[in-house]
C-alpha cells in the first residue's frame, strides 16, 4: 500500500517510517511539509492509497485542496493528533480516521489499512472494554466467545504469537482460530475480518451520516 505524509516534524516523519518499514507491505511514496507539494504528488500518475497528516495542518483546508487538486481521488485520509475526528472528514472523504498522539503502533497500522480499504476508523476508548456476546451471528453460522476475542484482537493489529500470548494459547490454537472466523465471516484476509469487527461495534468506528461505515 502506498501512503503520503504530510507532516512539519522530522521527528514524526521519522517514526511513521519506521512503523511502517517493520510491516512490509505499506510503504511512504512520499513525505513532505509542503502542502502545495503533496497536493501536486497526489495528482500525478500514481495516487497514494492513503494521505496520512497531522494536526499541524488544517484538515478542512487541505480536504479543500484536495478536492480543487486532485478531483477525481477517493481521499482517504488518517489524522493523527488534533481534538478528535475532523467534522471534514465525514462528509468530504471517502475514507478516513483520526487517531490521538498517544496510540500505539499497532493501531496506526491497522487504522492505515482499514482505510485503504474503505472505512472509518476512530479508536476505542482508553477506558472502555466493548462487551464479548458469547456466539455471534455471520453467514448463517456464528463465531464462539473464543473467536470473537481473537477477531478483536485481530482487528487491533496484532499478530498471531501476540494473541497467543495476550489469551494464553499456543500459536497454532490461535492460527486455527483465525482461519475458523475467517471461513465463517467469508473473508479473505485479516484485514476484511478487521474491518467486520468494526461493522460488528467491536471496535469503534466513526460515525458517517448517521450510520455504521
Amino acid at each position: 500500500m502506498a501512503v503520503v505524509l504530510l507532516d512539519s516534524h522530522w521527528i514524526t516523519r521519522t517514526a511513521v517510517r519506521a512503523a511502517m518499514a517493520r510491516t512490509g507491505d505499506l510503504q511512504i511514496v512520499a513525505e513532505a511539509d509542503d502542502i502545495d507539494w503533496v497536493f501536486a504528488h497526489i495528482s500525478g500518475d500514481a495516487p497514494p492509497d492513503v494521505l496520512v497528516m497531522t494536526d499541524a495542518y488544517d484538515p478542512a483546508s487541505v480536504i479543500t485542496g484536495l478536492i480543487e487538486a486532485v478531483p477525481d481521488w477517493p481521499i482517504r485520509m488518517l489524522m493523527i493528533g488534533g481534538e478528535g475526528f475532523p467534522a471534514a472528514f465525514d462528509q468530504r472523504c471517502a475514507a478516513a480516521g483520526w487517531l490521538p498522539q498517544s496510540s500505539t503502533e499497532k493501531e496506526f497500522i491497522a487504522a492505515v489499512r482499514l482505510i485503504a480499504a474503505g472505512h472509518f476508523v476512530v479508536p476505542r476508548p482508553r477506558d472502555s472494554t466493548p462487551s464479548v456476546p458469547k456466539r455471534l451471528d455471520t453467514n448463517g453460522l456464528a463465531l464462539t466467545a473464543r473467536e470473537v476475542e481473537v477477531l478483536m484482537l485481530l482487528a487491533e493489529g496484532q499478530t498471531n504469537a501476540e494473541i497467543s500470548i495476550r489469551l494464553r494459547l499456543g500459536e497454532s490454537t490461535v492460527k486455527s482460530h483465525v482461519q475458523n472466523l475467517l471461513s465463517k465471516l467469508g473473508a479473505r484476509n485479516r484485514v476484511k475480518a478487521a474491518i467486520y469487527a468494526y461493522e460488528a461495534g467491536l471496535v469503534t468506528p466513526a460515525p458517517r451520516n448517521g450510520h455504521l461505515t
